[in-house]
């Protein structure tokens, strides 16, 4: 049987979490057996974010004691990927960060992430809320402003000098910054995209009916709002449904009872492991009080209406995540919820007419449109050592960026007088098409691109007598966190096969010398054109196999570095002249597409095979002759296609499509 922790507010120190010192004195290590969660000290106003396979919880820190009001002077951080095993790191900010803050109180904060960047919102009582950026989580912060973003002059119908504390930030579906704030009443307002300003109006959305006191803290499931806060003295928690991230909110009343041995309670809410968590505090140590709180945390359920069960703290606490976490449910969480934010698909291409890079806008996943009339967006004289690309591949990261790789590569650069020899290098030495480098570029908004050019020549070794570098593909292995690029080469004129290799976030340098990936058995024949898409605990590789002429094959791995299976199901009814395999999911649909480059015909083509298991495809045809179509461009060569929103497809289009 569970037990309240009012229980236990006064027993024994929680047993299994005792820490250990790490010797560079920054880190602890300690194991949460139940709540409250850290027992090594005191900590208050808990904020967790989730980012990739870890959780990162940011808390107030209390001074332990009989003090008679909250002595806070920092903040500090804990970070799990199982919710039993965790991790402290050193403190990330200071109250004597905000030389303004005359009140030297660390009160509750909230970390937000955008572009890479991370912004520490704090509230310090009755001088105002701040914020400060760093490049990572884990700190340095620095104050971005020098002074409040927010004071009791932005909180209107309220006169009590600690009105404006408790920060909290919402990242709406179309790229919106929201800030919540207040005590006695709520507030939000819209943040400038550069996270550190406010935008527009003040509005007060305090829900009618509900006694509300402060810890405003927002969240979504399914298309609902759901504003949870402290309400009422001693606090318990409260919440209230909109359509809207503004509101109006629908006060539906009390979901956590009155936390044990402490006057105050604050939520703190987030999707982990396949569960939706919550965090809040109590008193519930051996010295606690409502002064000397403990940071604890519990599963949150709803009904079938969408309406929050009854959630007070236990013991007992979350279910260790150890028992269900898998990386399977993490990647399929996190696939379907970016999925829901989108609403078209956006084209990648080369022609050899230009070697530059060509895009297309689909809002069906059917016809596809060109963008700029079929003339490159970004010209491979401009970017390529080769003053040409080749066979683009766009992917879209879990932090939202995007990133474009391609082959370095003009083929008829005699043609176009970019060379006078038929390739760089010498073609009996390094063969057909013979080239060393990749061209790399990343966006956050399409618009504004990095650019990054690699020869793998410079790798030395072996890489001195690289033969290819064609068809790059990027993705992202959950285990390591990492980006993961993945390529054809071969060394001389030898058999081609495809290799691998870690890059940094910047998408800029690689990790580590590349690696086998996956080759023909016993190296007998050339395997060109990797393309992965994991599903259901599963990467499917698709490539192409040069047997028996060029053909797409398909293989399978649980691991994203396998070892893959070579499976025969695949067949996209030709067999032939195919090449350039990319496989992408219609929206809304259990659906896969595999395009292929079809060069066996005249002009050239992309073809079409789908499947809804992995096991059993259909060929539905090429463009033109079958359910896809194209408008205003033909004669594409090896293409990819992504998920983009609505809005950045009519962003493109307005770029592009000006007449």
């Amino acid at each position: 049987m569970k037990k309240t922790i009012l229980a236990l507010c006064l027993g024994a120190m929680a047993a299994g979490a005792a820490a250990q010192t790490i010797p560079n004195g920054e880190l602890y290590k300690f194991r949460a057996t139940q709540n409250p969660i850290v027992t090594h000290k005191h900590t208050a106003d808990p904020a967790p974010f989730v980012k990739g396979d870890t959780l990162y919880l940011f808390t107030g820190v209390d001074h332990a004691g009989n003090q008679g009001g909250y002595t806070m002077y920092e903040w500090a951080l804990f970070t799990t990927t199982d919710m039993m095993n965790w991790t402290e790191h050193k403190s990330p900010l200071h109250i004597d960060e905000f030389k303004w803050a005359n009140s030297r109180n660390a009160y509750a904060a909230h970390v937000a992430e955008k572009d890479g960047k991370y912004y520490f919102y704090v509230s310090t009582n009755w001088c105002g809320i701040g914020v400060a950026v760093g490049d990572s989580p884990y700190g340095p912060f620095k104050d971005a402003l020098g002074k409040p973003m927010l004071t009791n002059a932005d909180c209107p119908g309220t006169d009590h000098s600690w009105a404006c504390i408790d920060p909290a930030i919402y990242q709406d579906d179309e790229g919106n910054a929201w800030i919540y704030w207040g005590n006695r009443r709520c507030y939000v307002a819209k943040l400038k995209p550069n996270m550190i300003e406010i935008d527009g109006e003040v509005m007060d959305i305090t829900p009618e009916g509900a006694n509300f006191t402060e810890a405003p803290w927002v969240h979504k499931r399914d298309d609902k709002y759901y504003l949870t806060f402290a309400q009422g003295w001693p606090e318990k928690l409260g919440y209230a449904v909109s359509d809207s991230p503004t509101g109006p909110f629908q006060y539906k009343g009390i979901f956590s009872e009155v936390a044990g041995n402490s006057n105050t309670t604050h939520p703190g809410i987030v999707e982990f492991g396949g569960k939706t968590l919550l965090f809040t505090h109590n008193g519930a140590l051996h010295t606690g009080t409502s002064y000397s709180r403990s940071v604890c945390a519990q599963e949150l359920t709803y009904d079938k209406a969408g309406n929050i069960n009854k959630c007070d703290i236990t013991t007992d606490g979350v279910p260790y995540l150890d028992a269900y976490y898998t990386r399977k449910a993490m990647k399929e969480k996190a696939a379907r919820k970016m999925e829901k934010k989108m609403g078209a698909y956006l084209m990648v291409y080369h022609k050899d007419a230009d070697h530059g890079l060509h895009m297309a806008i689909s809002y069906d996943g059917h016809e596809f449109i060109a963008l700029n009339e079929d003339k490159p967006l970004i010209a491979g004289d401009t970017i390529a050592m080769q003053k040409g690309i080749r066979d683009p591949h766009i992917f879209r990261g879990p932090d939202g960026a995007f990133y474009l790789a391609m082959t370095d590569l003009h083929v008829f650069g005699v043609r176009d007088g970019y060379r006078t020899t038929e390739w760089e290098r010498d073609g009996k030495k390094y063969g057909w098409g013979n080239n060393r480098g990749l061209v790399l570029m990343k966006s956050t908004d399409l618009k504004h691109w990095t650019r990054t050019n690699l020869n793998f020549q410079n790798l030395g070794g072996k890489w001195d007598e690289v033969g290819c570098v064609w068809a790059p593909e990027t993705c992202y292995d959950e285990e390591k966190g990492k980006l993961f690029l993945h390529f054809t080469t071969r060394f001389g004129n030898g058999r081609n096969m495809i290799y691998y290799v870690y890059m940094n976030d910047d998408f800029t340098q690689m990790e580590g010398e590349p690696k086998l990936l996956f080759e023909a058995p016993e190296g007998k024949y050339n395997v060109i054109d990797s393309d992965i898409m994991y599903h259901d605990g599963t990467y499917h590789l698709y490539y192409v196999s040069h047997e028996g002429g060029a053909t797409v094959k398909h293989a399978t791995a649980a691991d994203i570095k396998g070892p893959y299976t070579m499976d025969e199901n695949y067949y996209d009814g030709v067999r032939q002249g195919h090449e350039a395999p990319n496989c992408w999911k219609r929206i809304g649909e259990d659906t896969w597409v595999v395009m292929h480059d079809n060069y066996h015909i005249h002009p050239h083509n992309f073809g079409f095979t789908e499947t809804s298991d992995f096991i059993h495809y259909t060929p539905t045809g090429n463009f033109g002759d079958g359910k896809m179509t194209r408008v205003g461009f033909s004669e594409q060569k090896h293409g990819a296609v992504i998920h983009i929103t609505k809005k950045e497809a009519k962003m493109l289009e307005k770029i592009w499509n000006k007449k």
